[in-house]
This record gives C-alpha cells, sequence and structure tokens, in this order.
C-alpha cells in the first residue's frame, strides 16, 4: 500500500467513525496543525468521527494527489449536506515509515455564486 493509499484510508476510516483503523494508520506520537482543535492526533481522528455522526450525508472526494517521499497532499471535495457547494480541502501527511507522523489541513469554503468560471477544482 502507497503512502497515498494510507492517507486516503485514514480519512476514510475517520469519517467512518472507525478510530480503531485511523489510529493505526498513525505512530504513537503523530500530531496535527488544526488550529481548531487541542493538539493529539487522537483528538482530531475523534472530532472528524464526531462530525461523521452530527452530519451523516457528508461525502468526501479526493480530486489529486500530490506525492513526495514521505510527504502526500490529497485535494478533495468536501460536502456535508446534498445540494451544496462545500468545501475545497487540502490534506498534508508526513509519513515515518508507513504511518502517518504529522498532518495539515486547510479547507475554504466554495461559494455558491464564485465569478471564476473554472471552478473550485
Amino acid at each position: 500500500m502507497t503512502h497515498a493509499d494510507r492517507a486516503i484510508q485514514f480519512l476514510t476510516a475517520a469519517r467512518a467513525g472507525d478510530v480503531v483503523t485511523a489510529r493505526a494508520l498513525c505512530t504513537a506520537t503523530a500530531v496535527h496543525h488544526n488550529q481548531y482543535f487541542a493538539a493529539g492526533m487522537n483528538v482530531l481522528i475523534d472530532a472528524i468521527a464526531a462530525d461523521s455522526v452530527d452530519k451523516p450525508a457528508s461525502t468526501f472526494s479526493v480530486k489529486r494527489i500530490v506525492c513526495d517521499d514521505a510527504v502526500v497532499v490529497l485535494h478533495s471535495h468536501v460536502s456535508h449536506a446534498p445540494g451544496e457547494p462545500g468545501y475545497t480541502v487540502f490534506h498534508m501527511f508526513r509519513f515515518d515509515g508507513d504511518l502517518i507522523a504529522e498532518l495539515w489541513d486547510v479547507g475554504q469554503m466554495i461559494s455558491p455564486d464564485m465569478p471564476n468560471t473554472d471552478g473550485a477544482f
């Protein structure tokens, strides 16, 4: 399994509420840099899993993958309700061996009336 496969598996598991699988894909000392949550990868995993319960109609679709040695970037479309434009999200993972050691994520709300005819993706 590639690092990209593991990154996707991590997000898919966490979004499905499978915290055991998500945690198994991380080092014991993995960190995240999401400014909205306390430190600790388990905190972020729990928040993603809880969000999936609060927003069961959410969808997650990877649009692009960029890999460079131990770093993987996923460019994704996340939507929390049918028909809403959603968000464009970048998740950047740093791997230590086969496990996630560090995670950054940045999102931008997609405006339903954006002037850019090229779109968000």
